[in-house]
């Protein structure tokens, strides 16, 4: 009963790992157009505000995550 417990415990453990971060490389990706140094203040002001709203709802809404990470990504180019 107690290895079954402990694997228990172990799958959940790794299954919440590998759902962990799955919008890492879009938040990277807008991180790294952040510092280009030809956006103005203002659109660098409204593209953080969209990264905090991609950070904070990539697992739970993640409509409004992958919405966020579009607007951001036409905001830079």
């Amino acid at each position: 009963m107690k290895k079954i417990g402990i694997i228990i415990l172990l799958n959940i453990f790794l299954s919440a790992n590998l759902f962990a971060g799955c919008m890492k490389s879009e938040i990277k990706q807008i991180d790294a157009k952040l510092k280009s140094d030809n956006i103005s203040v203002e659109k660098k002001a409204e593209i953080k505000a969209l990264r905090d709203i991609v950070v904070a709802n990539e697992h739970d809404n993640s409509e409004l995550a992958f919405e966020s990470y579009e607007k951001a990504m036409s905001l830079v180019n």
